[in-house]
């Protein structure tokens, strides 16, 4: 049986660049700047895969974390508490974002119910009028939120 040994290097490597990219990304969010948001996608989640992989030993026998040296400890235990609030942080602004990008959504929805178009028609027994016809005028919004 093979001895699971926790690669100490990694879990800081990928915890620190983790709460790095957060914390850049949390920045972005309070600017409303998605594209920002968008383009950290993929590298928030390769640190995240990596920061997994790294702890998952971990996970699986908790008590490796016994054959730690103190510093080490403090280490992980500092990375993983900065690492928890950065998380914590993002999601709520993630929540607020989308939230009030569907706010502003539903209120575009509802102006243009609310607007009805009168026009010139024809009317069923082609008769010529102008008659408000109740169709509902479009919107379009080119420009990903």
């Amino acid at each position: 049986m093979t001895e699971t040994v926790l690669n100490i290097d990694d879990i800081v490597w990928a915890c620190t660049n983790l709460c790095e990219l957060l914390e850049f990304e949390n920045e972005a969010l309070i600017r409303h700047d998605s594209r920002t948001v968008r383009e950290l996608t993929d590298n928030k989640t390769a640190l995240a895969r990596i920061y997994e992989n790294a702890i998952a030993p971990l996970a699986d026998d908790p008590h490796l974390a016994e054959t730690l040296e103190p510093e080490q400890k403090e280490e992980l235990t500092a990375l993983g508490l900065r690492l928890k609030a950065l998380v914590e942080e993002n999601a709520l602004r993630l929540r607020a974002e989308i939230d009030a990008t569907q706010m502003l959504m539903d209120a575009m929805v509802n102006a243009v119910k609310a607007n009805t178009t009168n026009s010139v028609h024809y009317g069923p027994a082609g008769q010529y009028g102008n008659q408000g016809t109740g169709e509902q005028n479009s919107l379009a919004f080119n420009q990903t939120l």
